[in-house]
């Protein structure tokens, strides 16, 4: 039809050409005309189909629900305890305007958030969580009691009664470009949630002014608008979003008392009016049906499952892996909207309501080591004033993960916390380039630099990446993520973020030669100190050590004990490239795990014969070489389970609804080293325990195996401590770990990046192993050695 149209147009240019000058303008105005005609026939009968649909997609919105998602467990060890499980979590709400004992209300409500927030939880978690609730920090209040936050719980809750209604939403979705003309206005009744805009009633001064100016640019009526702006008071006041079961049934026991005592009382002389002014608060209560994807154990496994959005969309972890056959055979809803794209709740809701569970997936995680490693691991992030830190535990015999651990870490409850900012406070960060190196620091700036748009105080506000001189400047206001690292909180970093391990690899380096038959424990060879390169056209590059007790004439052993880089190239010098390329890839670095987890990561080891002779030799200790955590874990495994590499995996068992059940079974891949090997180099680890740099890691009564690690972080071609020639936060420390060491239950690996209170592994990440090597060999009964 276009094309015909094109045809005709061009046909009568031609003709009128010839024409006058009246006739020109008669037949163009015809023309037109006629152009108008045939649009409009074309849109209204020809292509009626094509637009009926596009506005129908406007109209209408499918929405998942995750009623039928199947179950993630915990282990059988500690009894499948759910991880994340599709309910009908109720929200609680109440309106103030109903008749009923507001006395008895208030104390009542205070009891429901304060059990919802603090039951089976630490006080310090509970003392936060209401500080959360009531929006005052109470992070430094310790000793708060129990009555001392009910009380506070209940005049946040009485103040919200008595304030009219701050928050009306009057347009959802906008664009940048629309919401930068509102924010030019300058008028503070309005503000922004993500980029919906909404007005607080009680801070508009002139209604009719403020609904003009909004007409023209959200292209809709001021008489639509002006009715928004009239303060009025609350008849919907929500309580909590999402109960746990049990306040929910509290509620529900209640209010089916109260009706039964009002239904015993008779009905003359207002007796029931009476009673019910005096002792209900069943008229106030609101119990809303939301059925959501719930996480029981928060944010301490929130980057293992991975969370389910509001949309019913799969976001990382065991959600988003095993996505297909957890949802299986979705619920879906057709919603209808309205003009500004909210759903009209009340009519038109259809479609397929089908309720086929999906599988049920058990996890080989132990929820109780999980949640115990996650307050120790915050506690040495906090108090090493570390950016981030993680730890794995594994089964070395199996290759199961017992725990797996990150913080920063995030709720995926309420994933969307993840976006919250603050300023940088100079009181907490005296000196940001060093204290916030590393983080994702902005400024603000509305210019096309802009890289992020976000909502302080309830302005959209855009900002930019701060620059290093900024960063250094006192006088411009940095903001940073309340949970430092955005979205990026949503990664696993035990499986989905590289580093360099470090002098932790060494083991690997040893176990090679050991196995190559190159070296034995008490061969020894001299060292000097260093390793000096010739890298041509005069600059000569210096391989050093750490320790002093590495000079001279020593055993391996020694260099193992007091983690010597020279000794690690003697042997790496005695093995050659070939050999050692060889052991790298059967040991299990420069492939992924297979480990059924989203956002697995792995870093590709160049060909061995590309290597440089400087890239050669580091590898030997740890640098030029990428791996996650996991790596780490399964190749230490390999060296404490006898030499062979397991499969590392983190499902234990998958029901179908139909009753099919698959268990997994530990799978051995290949052999890497002789069992012979594995005990050399598990009492070579030993006596670095007694007598090197790991022994501040001892734990009294055990044999374990042990190495320490400290790793540079590459920046800018080169590493950081060089780059910034400053060593305090600019490292990793690292240590793997197993015990007991002749018959091992447990691998264990942690990193800690960027400690600011020492820069070396036995300094700063040492007294959070044997915290967690102790708390595990206590939570297994592992009998001390006689």
């Amino acid at each position: 039809m276009k094309k015909n149209l094109e045809i005709l147009i061009s046909r009568l240019i031609r003709y009128i050409i010839h024409l006058d000058r009246i006739a020109i303008l008669w037949y163009m105005l015809v023309a037109w005309i006629g152009i108008i005609l045939v649009t409009t026939f074309g849109y209204t009968v020809l292509d009626h189909t094509y637009f009926a649909r596009a506005a129908e997609k406007q109209q209408k919105a499918t929405i998942k629900n995750p009623v039928s998602r199947g179950n993630i467990l915990s282990s059988n060890v500690s009894l499948h305890g759910i991880l994340g499980v599709s309910t009908n979590l109720g929200t609680l709400a109440i309106d103030p305007t109903q008749s009923g004992s507001m006395t008895r209300l208030l104390p009542f409500l205070s009891d429901i958030v304060y059990r919802d927030s603090c039951e089976w939880r630490l006080m310090v978690d509970c003392i936060v969580g209401i500080g959360n609730y009531t929006r005052i920090d109470l992070t430094w209040e310790k000793w708060l009691s129990e009555e001392k936050l009910k009380d506070q719980i209940e005049a946040y809750i009485q103040t919200r009664i008595s304030t009219p209604i701050e928050s009306i939403l009057i347009k959802e979705a906008l664009d940048e470009s629309t919401i930068t003309q509102i924010t030019d206005i300058g008028e503070p009744a309005l503000f922004f949630v993500v980029n919906n805009l909404y007005v607080n009633p009680t801070k508009v001064t002139n209604s009719g002014a403020l609904a003009s100016r909004l007409s023209t640019i959200l292209w809709v009526s001021s008489d639509s608008l002006e009715p928004l702006f009239v303060v009025r008071k609350r008849r919907h006041l929500e309580i909590l979003r999402k109960m746990n079961i049990i306040s929910r049934d509290i509620i529900k026991k209640r209010i089916d008392i109260e009706k039964a005592a009002l239904n015993n009382i008779p009905t003359k002389d207002h007796a029931r009016e009476i009673w019910t002014l005096d002792n209900a608060v069943f008229p106030f209560l609101k119990i809303e049906d939301n059925l959501v994807r719930y996480y029981p154990e928060w944010q301490a496994l929130g980057q293992i499952t991975g969370y389910v959005d509001t949309e019913g969309k799969w976001r990382y972890g065991i959600e988003g892996y095993f996505e297909d056959d957890l949802q299986w055979e979705s619920p879906i809803q057709y919603i209808t909207k309205d003009i500004q794209g909210r759903p009209i709740r009340d009519y038109a809701s259809s479609g397929s309501m089908i309720l086929k569970n999906g599988i049920d997936v058990t996890l080989t995680v132990d929820r109780n080591i999980q949640k115990e490693i996650s307050k120790r691991l915050e506690s040495a992030v906090t108090r090493f004033r570390a950016n981030r830190g993680s730890v794995v535990v594994m089964d070395p015999t199996t290759g199961a993960v017992i725990a797996m651990v990150n913080y920063p870490n995030y709720d995926p409850n309420n994933y969307t916390n993840v976006y919250d900012m603050e300023p940088v406070l100079y009181v907490n960060y005296p000196n940001p380039s060093i204290d916030l190196f590393g983080y994702p620091l902005f400024i603000v700036d509305s210019g096309s630099g802009s890289t992020l748009s976000t909502n302080i105080d309830g302005k959209r506000i855009k900002m930019r990446s701060a620059t290093e001189d900024e960063v250094a400047n006192f006088a411009i206001t940095k903001y940073k993520f309340k949970n430092g690292f955005w979205v990026g909180n949503y990664k696993n970093d035990v499986v989905g973020s590289l580093y360099e391990p470090g002098s932790v690899f060494k083991a690997v380096t040893v176990a090679i030669g050991l196995d190559t038959g190159e070296i034995h424990p008490d061969d020894r060879y001299y060292d000097r100190g260093y390793v000096e390169l010739d890298l041509g056209g005069g600059i000569k590059q210096r391989i050093s050590n750490i320790a002093h007790q590495c000079l001279g004439n020593n055993t391996y052993s020694n260099a193992v004990n007091w983690s010597c880089n020279v000794g690690m190239i003697n042997i790496i010098e005695k093995i050659g490239r070939s050999l050692f390329s060889r052991y790298v890839s059967d040991f299990g670095f420069g492939q992924k795990t297979n480990i059924t987890i989203d956002g697995e990561v792995f870093s590709q080891i160049s060909n061995y014969e590309k290597w440089s002779r400087i890239q050669f030799f580091t590898m030997s200790f740890g640098q030029g070489i990428n791996a996650t955590l996991l790596q780490m874990a399964a190749a230490y495994s390999v060296l404490a389970n006898g030499g062979v590499y397991m499969q590392p995996y983190i499902v234990e068992r998958i029901a179908y609804p139909n009753g099919k059940i698959i268990d997994s079974v530990p799978t051995p891949v290949r052999r890497v080293i002789k069992e012979e090997t594995s005990k050399t180099i598990t009492a070579m680890l030993v006596d670095s325990v007694k007598y090197g740099f790991a022994k501040r890691g001892w734990v009294a009564g055990y044999l374990i195996a042990w190495k320490t690690g400290t790793s540079q972080i590459p920046y800018r071609g080169t590493y950081e401590n060089i780059y910034f020639k400053q060593d305090i936060g600019h490292t990793i420390t690292s240590y793997g770990w197993y015990a007991p060491a002749y018959n091992p239950k447990f691998v264990l690996m942690v990193s800690i990046e960027r400690p600011r209170t020492g820069i070396y592994s036995e300094t700063t990440s040492s007294a959070l192993f044997s915290e967690i090597a102790e708390y595990l060999l206590g939570y297994y009964k592992i009998p001390k050695n006689k």
